[in-house]
């Protein structure tokens, strides 16, 4: 249990403050220089990959140099028991994501200043020859004077393999994921700016624009669906901000902005008269009210004013009985089709919305079990409504033979209840124990 221990002969670690698929984060007292810190620790199953280790560090050691007020400072990278780990600024805050979820969508100039702050510490990474590649809400920090600092700059440009590896996703998270790299191609600034894209439309709606089951299925629609408007949310925003999310996340790399500071010029002239009401350059707005509301009255209205620019002329009966009989095909097809459609929406609606929303299952907190026994743990578990699915041994003579020294998911991290936990186990090295037989 590495909690109340001390680092190096320096860092007193107290609490876990961050756990993802990569690394977990905690909070800790830094006694040479008297202050608190964060320290980013890989998860022990990743610290045995020796090219991983090497990239990391590498990779880390570039961070070191970045030095902007939205940027969270990486002050040292170390090794703890073979463990990597580095050691950053500690931000008061929360995450942006979580500061979403509590405030709800963003005002537009909160939005903008916010956006702005962000747009800064990018541009300032990119002037340094870094890019991002995994900008997101949760890898945004943000305090309660709206303070905007960016995390996770190390680990974003060595994670490519190991997050897939771990997740089956893509750079830690699709939802904010640029068509290119979904394809497979590298990653350029103009990734990042997508991702600032969406993160804009995130702070003014409340929400990601592409959601689905897996993560495939939300890769395709970053491939290939229209980005969605914001005004389909809430019809009073500015045009301005819209044409600045469509700009950002353009299919095609050479429609985005050419650069960061093109974005910044634009994010600070948005709410300017002149462009609060600018034409929308995002057709997609138009084109699903249309669906939504109207197709039957503007197609017959659209059938009529063909029909009334064609030359006149008498038709006999027999005509007229054939264009009866083709009108009323028409007329039942499209009653069908609107048919279908509206089954269909009724259908995902009650798949995506209504039944998740009225199946929600109790979630509860992993306890720490670390050092007790096997049969300690799983009533400790049993508890809190937790099971453990299987024990996994681990030769590691860091750690007492017996101790359970991890579990996955890891302590303090928010699972469903009759979730399996799985019970990681140090085992005494072989080589030592033929070595205590010998004596």
């Amino acid at each position: 249990m590495i909690i109340g221990t001390t680092i190096n002969s320096r860092y007193d670690i107290k609490m876990l403050i961050g756990d993802g698929g990569m690394a977990n984060v905690y909070l800790a007292y830094d006694r040479t220089l008297k202050r608190h810190v964060a320290i980013k620790m890989l998860r022990y199953e990743l610290s045995k990959d020796e090219g991983f280790i090497k990239r990391f560090k590498r990779e880390s050691a570039q961070v070191i140099n970045l030095d902007h007020p939205n940027i969270v400072h990486v002050y040292t990278v170390g090794d703890y028991k073979q463990q990597p780990f580095i050691v950053m600024e500690y931000v008061n805050g929360k995450t942006l994501k979580d500061y979403l979820r509590e405030h709800g969508p963003l005002e537009p100039k909160t939005a903008i200043h916010v956006m702005t702050q962000l747009a800064e510490g990018v541009l300032y990474a990119h002037q340094n020859k870094i890019i991002h590649r995994d900008l997101k809400s949760q890898n945004i920090m943000i305090t309660e004077d709206q303070v905007v600092k960016i995390t996770d700059f190390g680990i974003a440009l060595s994670s490519n393999e190991a997050d897939i590896t771990q997740t089956n996703t893509i750079m830690g998270s699709v939802h904010y994921l640029a068509p290119e790299l979904a394809r497979g191609n590298l990653a350029t600034e103009r990734s990042d700016i997508y991702a600032l894209g969406i993160i804009l439309y995130e702070l003014l709606t409340g929400d990601v624009p592409f959601k689905g089951e897996g993560a495939v299925n939300i890769a395709l629609q970053h491939l290939e669906a229209e980005m969605p408007s914001i005004k389909l949310i809430n019809d009073q925003l500015p045009n301005s901000l819209d044409n600045i999310i469509s700009r950002c996340t353009s299919k095609q790399p050479s429609d985005r902005y050419p650069r960061v500071d093109d974005l910044l010029v634009s994010l600070r002239s948005a709410l300017e008269m002149d462009r609060v009401d600018e034409p929308l350059l995002n057709e997609n707005l138009q084109e699903e009210d249309l669906e939504k509301t109207r197709v039957m009255t503007d197609l017959k209205k659209e059938v009529s004013e063909k029909m009334a620019k064609k030359p006149t002329e008498k038709p006999n009966r027999r005509r007229k009985a054939t264009q009866g009989k083709k009108l009323g095909f028409l007329n039942s097809a499209i009653l069908v089709s609107f048919s279908v459609f509206l089954f269909s929406a009724m259908l995902l609606y009650f798949i995506i919305i209504y039944h998740p929303a009225h199946s929600k299952v109790d979630e509860v907190y992993v306890p720490d079990v670390t050092e007790k026994t096997l049969k300690e743990a799983e009533q400790e578990l049993k508890k809190h409504d937790l099971k453990y699915g299987k024990v996994i041994y681990i030769e590691d003579d860091a750690y007492e033979d017996g101790d359970i020294f991890k579990t996955s998911p890891a302590i303090g991290t928010r699972v469903k209840v009759k979730s399996n936990v799985t019970l990681y186990v140090a085992k005494e090295p072989e080589k030592e124990k033929k070595v205590k037989k010998e004596e």
